[in-house]
């Protein structure tokens, strides 16, 4: 029990039938909302610890009394929803307010003002008892908005549904026409209190809806209900409602709540002999069939107000009842499982509030808390207002194999000679439950059933209850044989409260061992003269097979999962020039079950054609994008271009720094190491100017320029690229990351590839791809001139550019181009930003990948 709040109005909370506490999916907060003692606003309570203890969020006043406040509604997405009523200049006036969270902020328009008839000077004269319920969309943040005020005129009684809008920015405007045909109901009756009760069907949950069909129950001599039907935007009110029942004793407020099967209502029984009753009415979906129930005999008589809730997971119901001889709050459970009722009990020892003990609410539903929570009143200087969780007792939910943490497809082959790790999820209606105990079973084919024993690690024939709140067991290695038929492992678990849950679906996994593939081709260490590699291997037996081609840590080519038992594989990429491959095989055995992965490295020396350039021109007009080729004229040994081929693909990452030298500003760059640097117009790659860098001979392991330092990302792979030649044309040349930590301190090092341009003087395409350190959280971008540099020697770099490696490797648009050839790419999508890059085949059959240009 927790303590909410005091108060000195003689009725503060609303009639039984009115759920003034309801509950925010998000974090489990409990809100409940009671006239403030002025009766002119009303305030918030709030609990985070499930109503153990309350503190007031928040109020609100107004300028006048409020007459009445309907019961609490909260959306799914955490919006608090109240309507009331005040009378004011002859008007008995309704109203509707959204408040936003934790926050307590009102949206524009709120208050909104829903309707104002003439009540001659008598409040409540026309309008009394008020419900609100809300369909929201989340696709664009808007909502639905129907308010029910039970409705008194020339001796007619009923009730009359309101629209609201609320616009994507939480506006809130009348809208009358969301209703379409009737939205007023009116019968015979004795004025008087008529507080009508809605719900949507929804998924039992009391939020969310896939066809939110509208239900409302209403009157006070008279057991009425009427279904709206969902049309897509607005619910279509039919032309008369259903009569359930007539003869009430004049009923304040009608629960009415969706169980997410059937619409249930709950009254006084009014028939002769069952007063000292409880009548529920389950109506179904179709509006067409009543099931009714009675409650066993009130312990204090004659019922004089009831309300109702039920429990989410398994639809039973519990009814709430004050009787004649005392003002104490009683409790009674129908269980749909059995068909029958429990015994009454006392929510609490101390009389409800209120000449007819009519001072309590109750959630509509157990979701999300597998708790009913209640609200009451109870007399004192001043009144007191209090909160009672009553506790459901559930077994656990079917427990769930967690294949992620296991790590082996459902029904797939895994090795006996390594360890079966067996995860499940364990899962409760009632979120602060936790496992305390668990059974493992195993079945070997069509074999008997054996229960896993944690103390010794062995199966038994009987079932074994271990212990703990673990959700995980790991089988030693040898868990099976690979001669063995499939098994079979189910798991269950018991609860806090000790109850069990059912076993879970089997996990079937086929025992097997490896059978590993032998690498034949490439041979060790093996050094290609061709820009393309076949793969071969040996091994005893294969259902299918995956080969990878990886360099500097990036995989390059994936064939991914192939069926079948070839043995060799050629991948469809050109191999770069003076690179270091290296080259991955796994097989399936005949179980389906993969080896390791088997590696083999190698090299590539060959002569490679000239690094072509592109030029890509956006044409809209014509709906493409014009890639333009430029072939350097080959340069001493360079091959002549036989064709060459062009690929696209989407810029996943920006570029982090891009330097063409073509401003003056060159604060983004350190001192040179063992040389002198100037921006110069002596060589340029693109545009006017380059850096200068000239060796002082200084260095026996090279001149280079470096970049000040630049933020990065532990374990983050980024691709730096650049243009560079030299005055020397044997002198080498590469791209460097240089790593450093939080304090500046160098940690490593990692090159590209480093070779001599063509000619001296000649431009040349160089590029390095490496994943930052564990501690580094700098870098520098560096071009170095390698070989031994000697004093005088002079290296011009330009177009430096580096990003996060792009793990795309591209699609090809175009085959088979003869040099400075043009492709119109019109599979481009609009408002997709491309790169394009040329991939160059020589005359002797050797191939350069080319430069990503955007």
């Amino acid at each position: 029990m927790g303590s909410v709040a005091t108060s000195t109005l003689s009725n503060p909370l609303q009639p039984p039938g009115v759920s003034g506490i309801d509950r925010q999916d998000v974090g489990g907060v409990l809100w409940t909302v009671v006239l403030n003692n002025a009766s002119d606003g009303v305030s918030y309570y709030r609990s985070t610890n499930g109503g153990t203890s309350w503190a007031l969020a928040g109020s609100w006043t107004i300028s006048t009394t409020v007459q009445e406040i309907s019961g609490l509604h909260i959306t799914s997405g955490g919006e608090l929803w109240i309507a009331y009523r005040t009378s004011e200049t002859n008007q008995d006036r309704l109203w509707v307010r959204r408040c936003i969270g934790n926050a307590l902020t009102f949206s524009a328009g709120n208050p909104l003002q829903i309707s104002e008839p003439a009540n001659g000077g008598v409040a409540g004269s026309i309008h009394t008892g008020l419900d609100v319920t809300v369909v929201g969309n989340p696709a664009n943040g808007t909502a639905r908005v129907v308010v029910a005020a039970g409705t008194t005129f020339s001796g007619l009684l009923g009730v009359t549904l309101h629209g609201v809008d609320q616009a994507a920015n939480g506006t809130l405007t009348r809208n009358n026409s969301i209703i379409t045909g009737k939205r007023q109901w009116m019968y015979p009756g004795t004025a008087g209190r008529s507080t009508p009760q809605m719900d949507i069907e929804h998924w039992g949950t009391g939020k969310g809806a896939d066809i939110p069909h509208l239900w409302c129950v209403f009157g006070r001599q008279e057991l009425r209900v009427v279904k709206l039907p969902w049309n897509g935007s607005t619910f279509a009110g039919p032309s008369s409602t259903v009569l359930l029942k007539s003869g009430l004793a004049g009923v304040d407020a009608i629960p009415g709540r969706w169980d997410g099967k059937v619409f249930l209502m709950a009254i006084p029984n009014p028939d002769a002999g069952m007063t000292d009753r409880v009548l529920v009415a389950e109506r179904d979906a179709s509006n067409t069939r009543t099931t009714w129930r009675s409650t066993p005999v009130h312990p204090t008589g004659v019922v004089r107000n009831c309300t109702l809730s039920y429990n989410s997971t398994s639809r039973d119901f519990r009814i709430f009842a004050v009787g004649t001889s005392t003002n104490l709050l009683y409790y009674v459970d129908f269980v749909r499982a059995s068909g029958t009722w429990t015994s009454w009990g006392t929510v609490t020892g101390t009389a409800i509030l209120g000449s007819a003990g009519q001072n309590y609410g109750v959630r509509h539903e157990s979701a999300g808390s597998a708790r009913y929570d209640v609200v009451t009143a109870h007399s004192g200087s001043p009144n007191t207002i209090v909160s009672t969780h009553q506790v459901l007792s559930y077994a656990p939910n079917t427990p769930v194999w967690d294949l992620t943490a296991i790590g082996v497809d459902n029904g797939s082959a895994a090795n006996v000679s390594a360890a079966l790790n067996l995860d499940w999820l364990f899962s409760d209606p009632d979120p602060a439950d936790s496992q305390i105990a668990w059974a493992l079973s195993r079945q070997i084919g069509a074999g008997a059933l054996a229960y896993f024993r944690a103390s010794d690690s062995t199966w038994q024939a009987a079932e074994v209850k271990n212990t703990g709140g673990t959700t995980a067991r790991s089988l030693a290695s040898g868990w099976g044989l690979t001669s063995d038929a499939p098994h079979s492992y189910r798991v269950k678990y018991w609860d806090s409260g000790d109850l069990a849950s059912v076993y879970s679906d089997a996990f079937v996994v086929i025992p097997s061992g490896k059978v590993n593939p032998t690498i034949t081709a490439p041979t060790v260490a093996q050094v290609l003269t061709t820009d393309s590699v076949t793969i071969s291997w040996t091994v005893a037996e294969q259902t299918a097979y995956r080969v990878r081609l990886q360099i500097l840590s990036e995989v390059v080519h994936d064939s991914g999962w192939v069926a079948g038992t070839a043995t060799s594989y050629t991948p469809d990429f050109a191999l770069g020039d003076l690179f270091s491959y290296t080259a991955f095989v796994q097989t399936r055995n005949l179980k389906g079950l993969a080896s390791d992965e088997i590696q083999r490295n190698f090299s590539v020396d060959f002569v490679e054609p000239a690094v072509a350039t592109l030029t890509v021109t956006p044409l809209p007009n014509l709906g493409v994008n014009r890639v333009t080729i430029t072939n350097p004229t080959p340069v001493g040994l360079q091959p002549a271009v036989a064709s060459q081929d062009v690929y696209r693909r989407p810029i996943l990452y920006p570029y982090l720094r891009e330097e063409h030298f073509e401003t003056a500003d060159m604060s983004g760059w350190g001192t040179p190491n063992a040389g002198t640097a100037a921006r110069s117009t002596t060589r340029a790659h693109s545009g006017s100017w380059s850096y200068q860098l000239t060796s002082t001979g200084a260095d026996p392991l090279g001149s280079y320029v470096e970049t000040i330092k630049m933020p990065c990302q532990p374990g983050v792979t980024y691709f730096l690229d650049l243009w560079a030649t030299a005055s020397v044309a044997t002198r080498d040349l590469l791209a460097q990351f240089r790593w450093y930590n939080a304090g500046g301190t160098f940690l490593s090092a990692r090159n590209g590839i480093a070779k001599p341009a063509p000619a001296a003087t000649v431009w040349d395409y160089r590029w390095a791809a490496a994943t930052a350190p564990a501690n580094a959280t700098q870098m520098t971008l560096c071009a170095v001139i390698d070989s031994v540099p000697a004093s005088g020697d002079v290296m011009w770099v330009d177009e430096v550019r580096v990003r996060v490696s792009d793990p795309e490797l591209g699609v090809r648009i175009a085959t088979g181009l003869q040099p400075g050839a043009v492709v119109d790419d019109w599979r481009a999508v609009s408002g997709v930003a491309y790169e394009y890059r040329a991939q160059v085949r020589s005359v002797i059959g050797t191939t350069i990948g080319g430069v990503w240009t955007a």
